[in-house]
């Protein structure tokens, strides 16, 4: 009886180890879990819970219509009509989370992975992708040091945040020439990680070159709950500008603070701003938002295949189509584009089919989406955009011209 039990025993074990290894795919291995049963699988990773829980759904969401469309038009057709199956992560705006996401996504079987929106986040997490061969396309996460690392599994669809320094500082040498009324001195206020500080400091570099004078810095942390010690500084200095690079949260308290004070500045500008291009910002903060700039992505708002997604996001969530979801939206295209050109599940098949990606149609205001050897989108461009009573409109450069520029604001 004894005997009998210690087989019995051994049993088990076997098949609760065997169930707890399913779809997991080893360093170095295909990964192509997904590849062997009836559906692809690709990873989300966005803040769905936490102080960037909003943000974080509408991308998520943006992902599963891009695997909607695919679905419905046959799946990947180089693998026999497979269909995309999406395995969601919450980072939770956690750096530490986002590692612990990419294992589980691993042990999933997922060919490659769609995130992170913060350059916090996706920092470690890339770095745990590299290290397990999986394929991952940054939709939003800013730091340079995303695609200087030499890594070979990580691509960037945004611009990179020393690209936003240098595009913010030629809009405003350009609005500047074309104004009555030169504006010639800044205040920067930004949140204090690695997204809002590398931006910052690359303006502050450059910021002479181009004939403006920064007389201060302030960082914050976005997760704080009063700027009144940075409004009474932005008061004491009296800039011309104020430039802003903050998340929704902290970016709605400081410009309803500033509106409250009794100094205006005579521009307010967003680069980058997680708040100014936010679709919940634009038509929900009407009061106060009026006229504000923000260097930074966004739809291509000539293009009629990006009015369809634009409508087919609405109706499926019941809320605009943002930058942000627009971003994540194409990542994802991307990557189904880059698995159906391999023809495989097999990762590095995947990672050689994207850094051969040459994808004309598209909703960006950009040419082709490509990458270099680093994994940067080359031809990713941030535009000057203005908020006009609830809508924002580009406002430059010309080929995506919408409506002319209101410059300074009062």
């Amino acid at each position: 009886m004894k005997k009998w039990s210690v087989v019995f025993m051994l049993c088990f074990l076997t098949i609760v180890l065997a169930a707890c290894n399913s779809g997991a795919s080893t360093s170095g291995d295909s990964g192509d879990g997904a590849g062997k049963g009836d559906s692809v699988k690709i990873g989300s990773l966005h803040p769905l819970s936490g102080g960037l829980a909003l943000e974080g759904q509408e991308m998520r969401d943006a992902v599963k219509l891009a695997i909607k469309e695919k679905n419905d038009a046959g799946g990947i057709q180089s693998l026999g009509n497979k269909s995309v199956e999406l395995v969601e992560a919450d980072h939770e705006g956690s750096p530490e989370k986002g590692v612990s996401e990419v294992q589980k996504l691993d042990r999933a079987g997922v060919v490659g992975i769609v995130g992170a929106y913060s350059s916090g986040v996706a920092l470690p997490a890339t770095q745990e992708a590299e290290r397990s061969r999986l394929p991952f396309i940054v939709d939003i996460g800013s730091a340079d040091e995303i695609t200087e690392r030499g890594f070979k599994y990580t691509f960037r669809l945004q611009p990179a945040a020393s690209s936003f320094s240098i595009d913010f500082l030629k809009y405003f040498k350009d609005l500047n020439e074309n104004a009555t009324e030169k504006l010639s001195t800044a205040v920067i206020v930004h949140e204090d990680s690695v997204f809002g500080t590398s931006i910052a400091k690359a303006i502050k570099g450059n910021a002479k070159d181009y004939g403006l004078d920064i007389l201060d810095v302030l960082p914050h942390a976005s997760s704080t709950a009063d700027l009144s010690s940075t409004i009474n500084k932005i008061s004491a200095s009296k800039p011309d500008i104020v430039l802003v690079t903050t998340y929704l949260r902290d970016g709605v308290m400081l410009v309803e603070g500033i509106q409250n004070s009794n100094y205006k500045p005579r521009a307010l500008i967003g680069v980058a701003n997680g708040a100014f291009s936010n679709a919940k910002f634009i038509t929900d903060y009407q009061s106060i938002n009026n006229l504000l700039m923000d260097v930074n992505y966004t739809i291509n708002p000539h293009s009629d295949l990006a009015n369809d997604v634009k409508a087919k996001y609405k109706e499926a969530y019941g809320r605009e189509m943002g930058p942000n979801a627009a971003y994540s939206y194409m990542a994802t295209t991307v990557l189904l584009d880059a698995i159906e050109r391999a023809g495989s599940t097999d990762r590095e098949a995947i990672r050689k089919a994207l850094t051969e990606t040459n994808l004309e149609d598209h909703i960006l205001p950009q040419e082709a989406i490509q990458f270099d050897e680093k994994g940067q989108n080359i031809n990713a461009k941030a535009v000057l955009n203005q908020i006009t009573d609830g809508a924002s409109k580009v406002v430059g450069p010309a080929e995506y011209l919408e409506v002319e520029p209101v410059y300074p604001r009062n």
